[in-house]
């Protein structure tokens, strides 16, 4: 059996769709701080989970992420070469890292985040406009 007092760093995500919050943007503001603090009050005193207050952040709307396009073992920035696409929702980049000390390879691997459109002369993100809205998949 494992030591249940044994922790490992992990990054928490609570995902919560079609909540109707105020539109008054001060009103909104306050409630998303106290929504920060409640949830890193209730870890903290019910759970004995220590959190910095900056490590916690509650927003609104779509979030991406992303990686640097560095070498994931010494830091150098990787040389992308030729790109390969996917039957699904991306394509692929071999990438090597520049450093002959180094010789890590292996792919760079993308996924569509947004189509940007326009019916005039501005670029609109699909996303923010709510014409499409985007999937969150784990790992």
């Amino acid at each position: 059996m494992e030591n249940a007092d044994e922790t490992a760093a992990h990054r928490l995500t609570i995902t919560v769709d079609s909540v109707d919050l105020p539109v008054n943007e001060d009103v909104r503001h306050v409630l998303l701080e106290d929504l920060r603090t409640e949830l890193r009050d209730l870890l903290v005193e019910n759970y004995g989970v220590e959190v910095d207050q900056d490590d916690v952040t509650v927003a609104t709307g779509y979030r991406y992420m992303q990686v640097p396009a560095e070498c994931p073992l010494c830091s150098e920035r990787l040389d992308l070469l030729s790109v390969h696409l996917d039957n699904e929702n991306g394509a692929y980049a071999s990438a090597k890292c520049p450093d002959e000390n180094c010789e890590w390879s292996g792919d760079a691997v993308y996924r569509i985040i947004d189509l940007e459109g326009s019916e005039s002369d501005a670029v609109e993100s699909s996303v923010l406009t709510g014409e499409i809205t985007p999937s969150y998949d784990p790992y």
